[in-house]
């Protein structure tokens, strides 16, 4: 770790050789939560749960040569992010 020793050379003071550095400061608040927004969240992981319930009785019942697993394991990921995006939005 080498200490910043340029100030010494110009003669200033250590607080006026980093000021040009912080250009602008912003805050912005948090954008609310929208109930439209949520709802379709729940819908969507309605829709979601029941595909994948259609989808293990079908290839049950048709006795297809392959996992269900296969098909349900991206749309429960997918779902996942995109729920885990949503709410994690505002904690940045």
């Amino acid at each position: 770790m080498f200490a910043n020793l340029l100030f010494r050379l110009r003669n200033l003071s250590p607080r006026v050789a980093e000021d040009p550095f912080v250009r602008e400061i912003t805050v912005t608040r948090p954008v609310p939560r929208s109930r439209r927004s949520e709802s379709l969240l729940i819908i969507g992981w309605g829709l979601i749960v029941l595909k994948c319930w259609a989808t293990f009785w079908v290839i049950k019942h048709y006795a297809m040569p392959f996992n269900a697993w296969w098909i349900v394991a991206p749309s429960l990921l997918a779902a996942a992010v995109c729920t885990w995006i949503y709410w994690g939005r505002n904690r940045a």
